[in-house]
Formats: structure tokens, C-alpha cells, sequence
């Protein structure tokens, strides 16, 4: 959906509503790298992939890393934005993850937009220390006694 400007100055026309697109990690390059194309081809706005070890029913399947996945899509689009949906610190220091993700924006000419955060997968362990199924206020509360 489109608004446009109407012809008045200074104002241009701009998206309404974006749309993005899921692409897992799950295969190879050489299978992959064709998703990120068409996906840019077919006009999406974004495109995504999990920041995960695993996911679910490939748990047993070759499962690629997301930050190598993206800067090989970012060397085979020009404009659409790539990305992990949300990153988990309970895998990832945040530091050196930090500046993997600003060398993917550099190599993507800035086109990364990025999230972190606990994530909500019933299949995520929890952070290291932790028990499964303690609520994280308990946590805290216990380790500041």
C-alpha cells in the first residue's frame, strides 16, 4: 500500500506497510543463496533468518550459522534489509557479537537492522546458572541475597 504526496513539496511517497520474509538456515549456500535473491526479486522489504543452534524439527539437520548466512546474502542482493530476528545472549557474548553485526552492516551498506533479546521458544535452555522453569524474578531475587 502506497500514500502518496500528492505533489506537495518536501513530501514524497512512502510505504505504508513493509513485508519481509523467513528464510532458514537449513541448507546449504548453494541452495540458499537463490532464497535471498528471489526474495529481494520478488520485492520484499526485509528478510530474516533465526540466530538459533537449532530449530525444532531440524534438530538433527544441518543448521548454518546466521551471521555467515547473512553477510553471503548481503554479497548477493543490493537493497533489501537482512537480519536475525532476535538474538539470544544466553548463546552470544554481546561484545564480539556486537561487531559481528557492525561488520555485517558494513558489508551490507548498512541494510541490518538487528534485535536481542530472551527470545520465548520452549526449546530455548535457559541462560547459563539457571534452572528450567524458575521465573527470572525468583533468579534474581535468590542471587541478590
Amino acid at each position: 500500500m502506497w500514500k502518496t504526496g500528492d505533489g506537495l513539496p518536501g513530501v514524497r511517497d512512502f510505504h505504508l506497510v513493509r513485508f519481509g520474509v523467513l528464510i532458514l538456515p537449513a541448507e546449504g549456500w548453494a541452495s540458499q543463496s537463490s532464497s535471498w535473491q528471489r526474495a529481494e526479486a520478488l520485492g520484499f522489504d526485509h528478510a530474516w533468518t533465526f540466530d538459533h543452534l537449532a530449530w525444532r524439527s531440524f534438530r538433527d539437520s544441518p543448521w548454518f550459522g546466521a551471521v555467515p548466512t547473512l553477510a553471503a546474502a548481503a554479497a548477493v542482493t543490493s537493497r533489501i534489509r537482512l537480519g536475525t530476528l532476535v538474538a539470544s545472549p544466553n548463546f552470544r557474548h554481546p561484545v564480539p557479537f556486537a561487531r559481528e553485526l557492525m561488520t555485517l552492516d558494513h558489508i551490507s551498506a548498512g541494510r541490518l537492522p538487528s534485535g536481542s533479546g530472551r527470545g520465548g521458544a520452549a526449546s530455548t535452555p535457559p541462560p547459563p546458572g539457571a534452572s528450567p522453569g524458575v521465573p527470572a524474578s525468583e533468579l534474581i531475587a535468590s542471587r541478590s541475597s
